[in-house]
This record gives structure tokens, sequence and C-alpha cells, in this order.
């Protein structure tokens, strides 16, 4: 057995370290390299998204602004839209949206009522207000339309209360007004029409609802023709009339409108289909001939 003398020995060692070192010099390479390929790899998935996500951004930005630009068109075109042309416009919309045909027809009785047909599919099942709100004022019978979005949509007889519903309409602002009471609305009033059968399946008011429904909110009725100076003194005492008008001014077939105040000849008049009618001061004498019925309502 060979014995290493001391500078042999030496020499192994030498050795042995320097291979050890080498090692771990190649190991620290290894991990660095390793390092730089998942460095370079995290920058590039890393850049990759974040390109996607400024692609994807840009890309919502684009449509963003491409809906803003269509909404300023439209905007624009509704802006310079003449009225006639607005009602083709929404008369289509409702054709294409098969919007009822009696819906449709209100734009051929009354321009006026263009929105609420424009808004029928978006509206007409949402809740119906509660109250007719700020247009109730101290004493006096307030204004209401029956195609007032507000309850407009509500059901009447198989119908709905802006297309038939002008008599609940008429008494919702007589009961309303002499009540004081803002919670009396046409809905309200047209849902108890239909479930007192005051209705006829053309959708048409009896006339006895005027002399009966009245009642349900403490009014006495008293149906009869009146005179121009009973119409007068009646009016004079607060005490407002429905009348039933046959075609003329107000109707092509049969209507409900409200007689509120009387002076000099002339009345006003809540018409509960038309805006235009009811801010016209009307001389009684000229529509006197169309009417058919009146009911005289008092708080009992």
């Amino acid at each position: 057995m060979k014995v290493m003398n001391h500078t042999e020995k030496q020499q192994t060692e030498n050795k042995t370290s320097l291979s050890n070192g080498a090692k771990r010099n190649r190991i620290f390479i290894y991990i660095a390299i390793a390092g730089v390929i998942a460095a370079v790899i995290t920058a590039a998935f890393t850049g990759y998204y974040l390109h996607q996500e400024r692609a994807e951004e840009k890309k919502q930005e684009e449509l963003l602004k491409a809906e803003k630009a269509k909404k300023q068109k439209e905007k624009k075109a509704k802006i310079t839209e003449t009225a006639e042309q607005k009602l083709e416009r929404v008369r289509s919309q409702a054709e294409e949206q098969g919007v009822p045909q009696s819906v449709i027809e209100l734009l051929d009785k009354n321009a006026e009522t263009v929105d609420f047909v424009a808004d029928y599919e978006k509206k007409k099942d949402k809740p119906y207000a509660d109250t007719i709100e700020e247009d109730l004022s101290n004493g006096e019978i307030p204004e209401l339309l029956q195609w007032d979005e507000r309850w407009g949509y509500a059901p009447y007889g198989t119908g709905i209360v802006a297309t038939s519903g002008c008599g609940p309409t008429c008494m919702a602002m007589v009961a309303a007004g002499l009540n004081q009471d803002a919670s009396i609305t046409p809905a309200k009033v047209a849902a108890y029409g239909t479930e007192h059968g005051y209705v006829d399946e053309e959708n048409n008011t009896y006339w006895r609802f005027m002399d009966e429904a009245g009642a349900n909110w403490n009014l006495n009725s008293v149906g009869g023709m009146l005179s121009e100076e009973q119409v007068s003194a009646e009016l004079a005492q607060g005490h407002p009339v429905i009348c039933s008008m046959g075609p003329g001014d107000f109707t092509q077939i049969g209507h409900f409108i409200v007689l509120t105040g009387y002076e000099n000849g002339t009345v006003t008049v809540n018409d509960p289909f038309s805006i235009k009618n009811t801010n016209t001061a009307w001389i009684f004498a000229n529509i006197k001939d169309q009417i058919k019925a009146m009911w005289t309502f008092s708080k009992k």
C-alpha cells in the first residue's frame, strides 16, 4: 500500500477542492442561466398579456367612442326631425315591436300621444302611480290625461286606460278634486269600473257608471241635460259636470270630458285625451249640441 507524502496529499486535496469549486461554479452558472431564461419567459408572457390588455382596452375605447358617436348622431337626428317625421318614426318602430293596433291608432287621433306610444314596450309592465301627485291643487279639479304614462298602460276592460279610459279618467279628476284626495288615480278608477261591469265588450264606458260609481268616492251624481244658465250656476258652486260628447270638436265617435268653469259664455274643459283642448277656451253655445248627456257632481 502506497503512502502519500505531504506534497502528494496536498496536491490531491487541491485537486478535490478545484473539482468541487468547478462543480459549484457550474451550478451557479446553470442557476443563472435558468434565471435568465425564466426572466425572459416571464418578460415575454408579461409583454404578451400587457399587449393583449392594451389591445382590449383600445377595443373597448373604440366601442365606447362608436357608441357615443351613434348616440350623438341619433340625438342630432331627433333634434332635427320634424314632428311629422317623429310621428312616422314612432309608428314604424311600434309596428316592428308588435305594439297593439289600438295603441298605434292613438297617433292618428292625437299626435300628443307620440311619446306614450314610443314608450309602450319599455313601460307597459311597470307599476302604475299610486297618486296623481302634484296635479292636485287646493280646491281645483285636476287636469289628468288618460294617456299619461303614470297610468295609461293600466288595463281597462280588455284594453288600456290610454285607448278607452276617458270615462274613468274624468271620474278620477272629479273624485280627486272634490275629495282633495291625490290617491284617486285613473288606474284605480278604471280597475273599479272593470270589476263592477261598467265597461262593455268594446271597452266603452256605460253611462250608468256616471250615475252610480261616484258613490264609491262619497259623491252625489245628478244626471240630466242642463241649460247654459244651469251649467253656470253649478260650476259657480264648485260642482264639476261630466259630459258625454258625440261627434264634433272632441271626438268622432264618443268621448267624456269635464266642465270645470264658466265665465261670460265660455267654459273651461278638462279633456282627458287632449292637452290642446284642455288649454282652449270653449264657447258653450258652440259645443252644447255635441253634448249627449250630463252629470253634475258634488260631495255628499
